[in-house]
């Protein structure tokens, strides 16, 4: 088995948060979280190297990883890190609004993938440059979308392509609680809404949040670590195969990830701990079975990580969670701050950066 080098960029949360034993230890591991868990976890990568700007969180990655990791390099600088080390992988796991120039600088030092985390930028133009740069390098760029892994994600998906309880017409996505947050945590939303909708946005209508009515064309925020600084919003989308989208993010709302999948003959509810399917039959008769998806070895990044792998073997880039999809979430999610701006009136895409 070929070893893979990594490196992660951004070691707060997500990138260098530790793995975790269970209340019970008679069910083992809970499936680490993070880039640096999963690296240390997964036996075909080999993390080399860490970076970020902040000491302390240096500091508790020594902590946290110092005797499983022991030989892994610490950086404060990213620029140095690529220069000094040589990377087959690159985690990109810092701020939502520096996502872009860091993933050209780990293509031009040799990076064979990126795994990069959500939404892919804050403007189109960076996903643009991001897109551009892989592909004229051969370069897959993965956006670490995780909720994309989630077997009952998969399962109530291939329900919806199967036909079995007839063509997907509507899609209710909710998302409360306090980090409801339009870029940092709605990106998961609405990147489901497109995962379900299997099509490209035709236009879209966006409200925010009452104290956000000064908010945008732009992306204002803090990248995503204060949460005071990332609107809520409501929006409806509708898709060029007709599928429409009512999207609601909400932090005054309890909190809460769920989605409806209205069908001609049914529907379906999905997200954290909820997966039921209600078949219709006339007249006005109803059965209700859960979503029970097979227990797997792989999920969110334990099988990001080895699908990424997969792609620079076998150079394929179609995936799970491409850079494409990651740019169709971002544009819906501009269009909301610019409909917003104009009295949340109808958008039609494409949607361009203001």
């Amino acid at each position: 088995m070929k070893t893979y080098k990594t490196a992660i960029i951004g070691m707060r949360g997500i990138g260098g948060a530790p793995a975790q034993a269970p209340a019970n230890p008679v069910l083992g591991q809970i499936v680490p979280a993070s880039h640096t868990a999963n690296y240390a976890y997964l036996p075909q990568t080999e993390l080399v190297a860490v970076c970020d700007l902040v000491p302390d969180l240096l500091e508790s990655f020594r902590r946290d990883f110092g005797e499983t990791l022991p030989n892994v390099k610490t950086y404060a600088d990213y620029r140095e890190m690529l220069a000094k080390e040589r990377i087959d992988i690159l985690s990109v796991a810092t701020s939502d609004h520096v996502h872009a120039q860091m993933t050209i600088d780990g293509v031009a030092a040799g990076a064979k993938g990126i795994l990069c985390e959500k939404p892919i930028a804050t403007t189109l133009e960076d996903a643009d440059r991001m897109i551009e740069t892989c592909e004229r390098a051969g370069v897959p760029l993965m956006i670490h979308h995780n909720r994309r892994w989630e077997p009952e994600q998969q399962q109530a998906r291939e329900l919806i392509r199967s036909g079995e309880i007839g063509k997907l017409r509507l899609v209710i996505a909710n998302l409360g609680g306090p980090r409801a947050l339009l870029f940092r945590n709605g990106t998961h939303l609405i990147d489901l809404v497109c995962f379900y909708a299997d099509a490209d946005p035709t236009w879209v209508m966006g409200d925010l949040d009452d104290h956000f009515r000064d908010y945008g064309p732009r992306y204002a925020g803090s990248g995503g670590r204060d949460a005071t600084t990332d609107p809520g919003c409501s929006a409806y989308v509708h898709f060029n195969n007709g599928v429409r989208a009512f999207i609601n993010i909400s932090k005054s709302a309890p909190q809460n990830f769920e989605l409806e999948l209205v069908c001609e003959n049914g529907r379906i509810r999905v997200g954290r701990n909820i997966g039921e399917v209600w078949r219709m039959s006339p007249p006005w008769q109803a059965s209700v079975s859960r979503l029970q998806p097979e227990q797997t070895t792989r999920i969110n990044l334990l099988a990001a990580i080895p699908e990424l792998i997969d792609m620079i073997e076998t150079g394929r880039r179609e995936g799970t969670s491409t850079a494409q999809d990651g740019r169709r979430a971002l544009s819906i999610i501009l269009g909301i701050l610019q409909s917003n701006v104009a009295g949340s009136g109808r958008l039609d895409f494409p949607i361009q950066d203001m």
